[in-house]
């Protein structure tokens, strides 16, 4: 399948949120208003914070992956509720696919292109613009971050949701 990547919009906000509800459980998922102002955010700050992949044939969005910013060097709690326009490290909170698209590759080619796109935006400035990317992951999904250069340096002081989380970051 061939992906084109665009900045999200308000016109994606339907299926982004349903990709969102079905990829996390009820306590962890982003509500729909908190995707509505990440997509704000990501228009003021820099559309390369809230990305989609769509199918080339059909221009069905069939993942997504959103951010915001923080001043801090990891994911926080605070940090998953309010977005700093000055921050420098990005906060990756989703990274989801449709379910009918799933195994297929396609959230490893969707961070391994929005990771070349942060890095050019990084060379287009006077100054870095972005220091870091940070995350939080299951244990089961470490493999998939580790595999476009994340690093796990542990197990995270954030507890949300019912399993404990791990904190892995990309330096840019």
């Amino acid at each position: 399948m061939k992906l084109t990547y665009t900045p999200a919009t308000l016109a994606d906000l339907d299926i982004v949120n349903q990709y969102e509800q079905v990829s996390y459980h009820p306590d962890e998922a982003a509500s729909r208003e908190q995707l509505e102002r990440r997509i704000g955010y990501a228009s003021e700050s820099g559309p390369e914070l809230f990305l989609v992949a769509r199918d080339i044939e059909t221009d069905q969005v069939v993942g997504f992956l959103c951010s915001t910013l923080t001043t801090g060097d990891l994911v926080t709690d605070e940090s998953m509720s309010v977005h700093e326009r000055n921050g420098r490290t990005i906060c990756l909170h989703s990274v989801c696919v449709s379910p009918d698209y799933r195994k297929q590759g396609i959230a490893t080619k969707l961070m391994t292109k929005w990771i070349e796109q942060l890095k050019q935006v990084n060379t287009k400035e006077e100054e870095k613009k972005y220091n870091r990317i940070a995350l939080l992951s299951r244990p089961n999904l470490i493999g998939l971050y580790e595999s476009v250069g994340f690093k796990n340096i542990g197990v995270s002081k954030v507890v949300h949701g019912p399993e404990p989380w791990f904190d892995c970051i990309l330096e840019l």
